[in-house]
């Protein structure tokens, strides 16, 4: 059970170096297969074999990229070469391609990244099944070729989001979504949003539905700034904590989901490399330094890392600091610091449909602030009941449902505009949608 900390304290900790924190533990194996040094590849974790699997990855520079894939076992503590045997299809070796674990089709969807004198945009599909590669080719768009993006994936409209990136024709500020299922490419750059850069960082915030990006670099050096796109309308809100680390390009980032916050390992600032670990808490919009205990990594940049939440760690692997590095390094016991107040979820929201407008289906996202009866329907424009999409006890906390286009019958429904209406505890909320056939 986690601690509960007075107000106070927890105000105290934000602006200051926490004296009791995670522990730093050396994974790497000491004998045995393993992906050569290297920094700038990129990680997924694959929750069915419980194995962090890297992807590419450079040991001095452009000049000298790879294209390989191993999976390092998170119980045994050993690597597994999963490169396929040599030939097509498979994509060229780069540094800092853009990977992300999809687990409906239990594959790595990897795009972009850069090799010496050439940027890519290139799409491609790992299946962790057979250790296979095939290459999408999609239609709209597509984005520029470019390498040092920040992206995560959108586990409601199944997508792949990326922000920004670089090539020889300057940095970005884009975003732009591919479904591997349509094989489509679309632009959902927002008006507004934080500015051109590269080689900044991204992950997931489940409870909100949101891509946290960090930092990164311009023009004039490394950024330090916070943002959170939400994934459900595509517009982004900066965060504006008073205390913060230094600006940084190629920091290691994941989302600790029991405790709702983004952890940043690493990275080059101005001066130098770093192996710091701060938590940004998603609750409070508070920054906290952690102090880990055990021989932490070298200070380093362009690590590859994951979440092991079943473990509370961090995953991180490689880098380098001067030169390039193949270890793996826990950072255990992340529930150990308490950055947040105790939260109450609010007694009943009911988020924005995604997509809207939709064909043939929707995803409607709900928080329940107690457990109780529920329910959730869906009606045309003049009040007539079209489906029930549930009518049950429900618990405490978040969910979603999804609507096909159907009704109570099975039929499919019109073109039009539908309200959505979730009822608990004697409170109501209701959204309208737009299905368009």
């Amino acid at each position: 059970m986690r601690r509960t900390l007075a107000l106070s304290t927890l105000v105290a900790l934000s602006a200051m170096t926490e004296a009791h924190a995670q522990t730093w533990i050396n994974l790497s194996p000491a004998s045995g297969p393993m992906p050569s040094a290297r920094r700038n590849a990129s990680a997924v974790f694959d929750p069915v074999e419980n194995r962090m699997v890297i992807f590419a990855g450079t040991p001095s520079g452009a000049a000298s990229v790879l294209n390989d894939v191993w999976g390092f076992d998170l119980d045994t503590n050993t690597w597994i070469n999963l490169t396929p045997a040599p030939g097509p299809p498979a994509p060229a070796p780069r540094l800092f391609p853009a990977s992300i674990y999809d687990p409906f089709a239990r594959q790595m969807i990897m795009w972009s990244g850069q090799a010496s004198g050439v940027f890519f945009n290139d799409v491609w599909s790992f299946d962790l099944t057979a250790n296979t590669w095939s290459q999408f080719t999609p239609t709209g768009g597509p984005p520029n070729v470019r390498y040092g993006v920040g992206y995560t994936f959108d586990p409601i409209a199944r997508e792949l989001v990326t922000f920004a990136g670089f090539t020889n024709l300057g940095r970005f500020h884009d975003v732009w979504r591919f479904n591997d299922q349509a094989d489509t490419w679309t632009d959902v750059s927002p008006g507004t949003g934080p500015g051109e850069r590269c080689l900044h960082a991204a992950c997931y915030d489940a409870r909100r539905h949101r891509m946290i990006m960090y930092a990164g670099q311009n023009n004039f050096g490394a950024l330090d700034d916070l943002w959170a796109l939400d994934l459900d309308t595509d517009t982004w809100t900066q965060f504006s904590p008073a205390v913060k680390p230094s600006g940084r390009f190629f920091a290691s980032m994941i989302y600790d989901a029991a405790n709702h916050r983004a952890i940043v390992f690493g990275g080059q600032t101005s001066l130098n490399l770093v192996n710091h670990v701060w938590l940004f808490d998603l609750w409070t919009n508070k920054w906290t330094q952690a102090a880990p205990g055990g021989t932490p990594p070298s200070p380093r940049a362009g690590a590859a890392a994951i979440y092991d939440g079943a473990h509370d760690r961090m995953i991180v692997f490689g880098g380098s600091d001067g030169v390039a590095r193949n270890d793996v390094w826990a950072l255990a016991g992340l529930s150990s610091i308490v950055t947040d107040a105790p939260q109450v979820i609010p007694s009943l929201e009911l988020h924005a449909n995604h997509p809207n407008p939709f064909n043939p289906a929707t995803t409607i996202r709900f928080d329940i602030g107690k457990s109780g009866r529920a329910t959730l329907r869906i009606y045309d424009v003049h009040g007539g009941l079209v489906r029930t999409l549930f009518d049950e006890v429900r618990p405490t906390g978040s969910g979603a449902a999804t609507w096909d286009g159907r009704n109570d019958a099975g039929h499919p429904v019109s073109s039009g505009v539908y309200l959505y209406r979730l009822t608990s505890g004697g409170e109501v909320r209701a959204r309208k949608m737009v299905l368009i056939k």
